[in-house]
């Protein structure tokens, strides 16, 4: 779902239809998703540095 809009560049009302779930129910996954990868990534942003400050 992560690629489907950072790469293929959806909306989240064409990921919703294209996966068959409701619209809400990307922008959570979408949360959880980005959360995961911040935390992978140990809360640093490759383009502007450390999130946290």
């Amino acid at each position: 779902m992560l690629l489907l809009v950072a790469v293929a560049g959806l909306s989240y009302e064409e990921v919703a239809a294209s996966l068959g779930i409701p619209y809400g129910t990307v922008g959570s996954r979408l949360h959880r998703a980005r959360k995961k990868v911040r935390k992978a990534l140990g809360a640093v942003n490759p383009v502007i540095g450390d999130i946290d400050g």
